[in-house]
């Protein structure tokens, strides 16, 4: 076999093991399972959607330029991608990063459904604070103290926070915990009114703590309060939610509902639950029909 014929089958396996990589990362479905604690919401999709699934170089024991092939692809896919978002209004975009990040936080409470126990709120004093407190950086930094504090007296704490500005400008910050309103070693009494709690170990400014165990509509009513729609370009580029590494996490599924064994996986899932929403739309992607379910 001379050069060019060598060269000629080298070229050749690449593309087809590009090909075989790039069919093995695509998944595709028609409904989207996700598993938050007791909570089970069902997206079942009108038109078949694309899963990039992620890849195990080792499994796949694939060489290096196979690799730099496949991911060129996904470069220029990224590419066309950011092109058409580029078309899109920047309002357009943050608004639908907002409705995302609601919706995830939302998730991450129903998840830990049964560990909240105290909703707090967190507020700067002005006069006191050390730096201006209508940056958020600057009271992210106040506000991870605090977290390291109270996890010094409870091992086991738990939390989801949205920061706010309040019409000041100072930013402030919203909790739903797993403290206890009658935790001795992180609640105390407002002198002047002993029912009124408040939590230890933030020095910048005041709190209020109230109780919301056992009551799920509030829970993540709260989430739906304190986390606006209303774009706010002081919490561009950063988390408008901050939580603990300990919680359980939301489990999403990718299910072919013509596929046996995925659409058994489903029913067991959904076996024994009872349907509290449903809602149909259309999709803001492709403008395809969702209908979406939520179990409990």
């Amino acid at each position: 076999m001379n050069n060019s014929e060598k060269n000629d089958s080298s070229t050749t396996s690449i593309i087809l093991d590009s090909m075989l990589i790039s069919a093995t990362l695509k998944k595709l479905y028609n409904l989207k399972l996700v598993i938050c604690g007791n909570y089970v919401q069902v997206y079942n999709y009108e038109d078949y959607k694309v899963k990039n699934k992620k890849i195990d170089k080792n499994d796949l024991n694939l060489k290096r330029k196979d690799l730099n092939l496949f991911n060129n692809e996904s470069e220029s896919e990224n590419e066309n991608k950011n092109k058409n978002l580029n078309l899109k209004s920047s309002n357009e975009i943050e608004q639908r990063n907002i409705i995302r990040s609601k919706l995830e936080c939302q998730r991450l409470a129903k998840s830990n459904i049964e560990d909240w126990r105290t909703f707090i709120t967190l507020t700067f004093d002005p006069k006191t604070a050390l730096e201006p407190m209508n940056n958020i950086v600057n009271a992210n930094k106040r506000f991870h103290i605090f977290i390291t504090k109270v996890r010094r007296v409870k091992k086991d704490f738990k939390y989801i926070c949205v920061p706010e500005f309040h019409k000041s400008g100072i930013v402030h910050y919203h909790l739903l915990s797993n403290i206890e309103i009658t935790d001795p070693t992180l609640m105390y009494n407002q002198e002047d009114n002993p029912k009124f709690k408040h939590i230890k170990y933030w020095t910048d400014g005041f709190t209020c703590v109230e109780v919301i165990k056992g009551d799920p509509k509030k829970i993540i009513g709260y989430i739906a309060k304190y986390m606006t729609k209303d774009i706010d370009n002081r919490l561009f580029n950063k988390h408008r939610y901050l939580y603990s590494n300990n919680l359980l996490k939301p489990q999403e599924s990718f299910i072919d509902l013509n596929n046996e064994t995925e659409r058994e996986f489903f029913i067991k899932k959904i076996q024994e639950k009872t349907l509290i929403y449903q809602n149909e739309y259309l999709n803001a992607y492709d403008n395809t029909k969702v209908n979406f379910l939520e179990l409990y």
